[in-house]
């Protein structure tokens, strides 16, 4: 009667207070060896205000729930069937004494009762707990297979259809691209982002694409990776230029001093448009760093707002957020946050909140598309693609090419080009001076942010931004939980903070 007295000692409140704290310990085992492993991947760098710690143990708890259900389950299963084994054995024993001492019948058919019952609310309760966990598991497994949301990935089976089935005309619309790209030390990057455009070209089609890219000065793979890119678009048929190795852009020694660097890039994204400049024939240029990104995330950016746009950006988020904060320009032109969702003024924020393009004066973000005519010189440029009636306003001072000219127009105002600030500007990137130079030089002011767009110079934060929080549970946490914090208001600073809210464009920091 040993077993029997143990399961007595192990009465039903006790058995059901081990099995909870077992749960508990559990769970938190496994919390916290996720969330280790986040810290030692995704964490080390990130700046804690663009990693919120509530989504962050949000995301890992939706992550730990069916692994912990999965685990309750099978220890439930063998605890039972080895507690079913001990019974029968128990059985066998109680009959072979029965066998041996007949009158003991009633005091065992006493302790039989006894048991039968502590064993049903055992078994109810154990029913009642493997349920839930069976449903945990299973919205676990929803939650995994549903991160997808048709509007991130509406135009991947028509990427899929394309790579399976190419044509040379594609399945785009018929634009002309002319797809730019430069690269330095990104061995890490470019056999991704390789695959990534091969698909997109299958999309655009081999009659509608010019590929131009430039490397210099790489100290690991880089070179011979894009070689093997050149020798793949040599195979599909696609016109390309892949230098490698290229010194005719000396690099300056010290890449810290902003001058020379900018001075530099801008030359480099020059050189990587001169096929451009020299043929024309190209409607949109897709100009992309060395970024993670998808094929059909491409093919969103080229179709933003079914292609009404002088210029559209994605998002580059990285461990302080938005990482090209610096670049990027609400619509009234005030520094941005790096904090989702990004844009200081009412309709851009409400514009990334809900998902769709944002107005904004100026941005990058690691991959844009623009429109090609204005690099284009006047012989190449096409009758009716730019403006021919006079520019109403002057430009700033502080522009390199005032006084413009009486009666210039768009379409009579000379190429433009990446350059870098002169001495009576501060800022300090050819890519923000291009569009610039857009809405000043060319009048084309509908410039928009695609926040479907999702690029990252790393993988585990491309993995966190484009996969986790885009997820539609994640989403929900940071719309209805995040939203009001008021993180999302801080933003960088330069100069006098009360002088913020007008700009002529030549001082670094809007001014009233």
């Amino acid at each position: 009667m040993s077993l029997f007295l143990i399961r007595r000692a192990l009465s039903f409140p006790l058995l059901t207070l081990l099995s909870i704290l077992f749960s508990l310990v559990l769970f938190f085992y496994l919390y916290s060896t996720l969330y280790a492993y986040w810290l030692s991947t995704v964490g080390p760098g990130a700046w804690p205000p663009a990693w919120p710690v509530s989504r962050t143990r949000f995301v890992i708890f939706i992550a730990v729930l069916p692994i912990f259900a999965t685990c309750m389950v099978v220890w439930m299963v063998l605890a039972r069937l080895f507690l079913f084994i001990c019974s029968a054995r128990s059985k066998r024993h109680r009959d072979y004494q029965l066998a041996l001492n007949p009158h003991d019948d009633n005091d065992d058919n006493d302790l039989q009762f006894s048991v039968k019952h502590s064993q049903d609310r055992c078994l109810s309760w154990w029913s009642v707990r493997l349920a839930t966990f069976i449903i945990f598991i299973i919205l676990g497994l929803y939650t995994r297979f549903s991160y997808d949301q048709p509007n991130d990935i509406r135009y991947r089976p028509l990427v899929e259809r394309a790579v399976h089935f190419p044509r040379s005309q594609g399945y785009g619309n018929g634009e002309k691209v002319f797809l730019a790209a430069m690269f330095y030390n990104n061995e890490r990057i470019i056999p991704y982002w390789s695959k990534q455009i091969i698909k997109f070209i299958h999309y655009i089609g081999t009659d509608n694409i010019f590929v131009s890219i430039v490397e210099s000065n790489s100290g690991d793979n880089t070179p011979d990776l894009l070689l093997q890119f050149d020798k793949k678009l040599q195979e599909l048929g696609v016109p390309h230029n892949v230098t490698v190795h290229d010194t005719s852009i000396p690099r300056p020694p010290n890449m810290d001093t902003a001058p020379a660097r900018i001075e530099f890039l801008s030359k480099v994204r020059n050189l990587v448009m001169r096929p451009l400049v020299e043929k024309g024939g190209f409607d949109k240029v897709i100009f992309s760093n060395d970024v993670f990104i998808e094929a059909e995330s491409v093919v969103e950016l080229l179709r933003t707002r079914d292609g009404d746009y002088d210029m559209a950006c994605g998002l580059d988020l990285s461990y302080w957020g938005l990482y090209d904060a610096w670049v990027t320009r609400d619509r009234l032109g005030r520094i941005v946050s790096s904090l989702w969702p990004y844009l200081a003024d009412d309709i851009g924020k409400e514009a990334i909140m809900n998902d769709e393009p944002a107005p904004v004066f100026a941005c990058w973000n690691g991959i844009t598309v623009f429109k090609a005519e204005p690099f284009l010189p006047l012989q190449l440029r096409l009758p009716g693609k730019l403006s021919t009636s006079p520019f109403s306003k002057q430009l700033p001072t502080t522009h390199p090419a005032y006084p413009r000219p009486e009666n210039q127009s768009p379409a009579t105002t000379p190429p433009l080009q990446f350059r870098a600030s002169t001495a009576s500007e501060c800022f300090s990137s050819e890519s923000f001076n291009m569009p610039y130079d857009l809405r000043r030089l060319f009048n084309m002011q509908q410039i928009y942010i695609n926040p479907r767009v999702i690029t990252s110079y790393d993988w585990h934060h491309y993995v966190w931004y484009k996969y986790v929080t885009r997820h539609w549970l994640v989403k929900w946490w940071m719309q209805t939980w995040e939203k009001g914090w008021g993180m999302e208001a801080a933003r960088m600073i330069i100069g006098n903070a009360a002088n913020i809210w007008g700009w002529d464009g030549g001082e670094c920091q809007p001014w009233h």
